[in-house]
């Protein structure tokens, strides 16, 4: 319904748990700042950005809500775990709830945004996208391929796949597996270390691993004395899927980035030690 990207008045919601699904692990396939700004500098090629939310549980990836800002996205919070259901669960009803209604507000108040483009592949995004469409509206569909459901890719959009905009992520010294010999004893208890990442989380703005391994770990948490003991500790964590790192940007130097560890609270074992302590 128009003529050229420099016409189109646009509407941008983003699912941020689909981009962090595909770029955390040992199988991400990019950097999650990196796809952030993937998706940033996507909406920004196609014309007058009038909004651009992106939805999350803020408290659960600290130091990335300021990233977002950065990058002229307005986060928005949803609730990641709301009682009696899953964390899947959760999340679905969460961001894509508030996506739809917040795009269908946008109908109503903003009758010049003709292009909606969406990040997410949730099938539910199915009827909003319809809704959309009945309205005349244009459509783009953002996302990782890999795990779009064939039927939302079947539908009147236009798709567009992450993976052609994203620089490849790279492996980091802290994600690679440890020794075998360092997870052999399977004995081995992550309480301490658990409880005391928990209380930083409650504490600090993020936990860079940086300052975890060099000021924080004793080896009353786990590990030994040295950096290199704490850091097999680390990435100990990290193989057992106990933590998940990330990086933002460097609020001393912004041009490098911090790599940073939250709690994988998923975790049967996180989650047993947290409700026990």
């Amino acid at each position: 319904m128009t003529d050229g990207p420099d016409t189109r008045k646009v509407a941008l919601f983003v699912d941020f748990e689909h981009l962090r699904r595909h770029t955390e692990g040992a199988h991400a396939v990019c950097g999650l700042s990196s796809a952030i700004e993937a998706v940033a500098l996507r909406v920004q090629d196609m014309g007058d950005v009038v909004m651009a939310n992106v939805y999350a549980d803020w408290d659960k990836v600290p130091g990335r809500q300021g990233e977002v800002k950065r990058l002229h996205l307005d986060p928005r919070f949803v609730f990641s775990n709301l009682a009696g259901t899953s964390f899947q669960l959760a999340r679905t009803n969460g961001s894509l709830v508030s996506m739809a209604l917040d795009a269908l507000d946008a109908l109503r108040e903003h009758p010049e945004i003709d292009t909606f483009v969406l990040v997410s592949d949730d099938a539910g995004i199915a009827d909003l996208i319809t809704r959309l469409r009945r309205d005349g509206r244009d459509v783009f569909l953002v996302g990782f391929q890999r795990s779009m459901p064939p039927d939302l890719l079947s539908m009147d959009v236009e798709f567009e796949p992450l993976e052609d905009s994203v620089q490849p992520a790279e492996l980091q010294h802290e994600d690679t597996p440890p020794s075998e010999e360092a997870y052999s004893d399977s004995d081995f208890s992550w309480e301490a270390f658990v409880l005391l990442l928990a209380r930083l989380e409650d504490t600090l703005p993020f936990v860079s691993l940086k300052y975890l391994k060099n000021h924080v770990l004793t080896p009353n948490h786990g590990g030994g004395s040295t950096n290199q003991s704490k850091g097999e500790l680390i990435r100990r964590a990290i193989h057992d899927k106990l933590i998940d790192t990330h990086k933002i940007p460097n609020p001393r130097n912004p041009e490098f980035g911090t790599t940073v560890c939250v709690l994988n609270r998923r975790h049967p074992d996180v989650r047993r030690i947290l409700e026990l302590g």
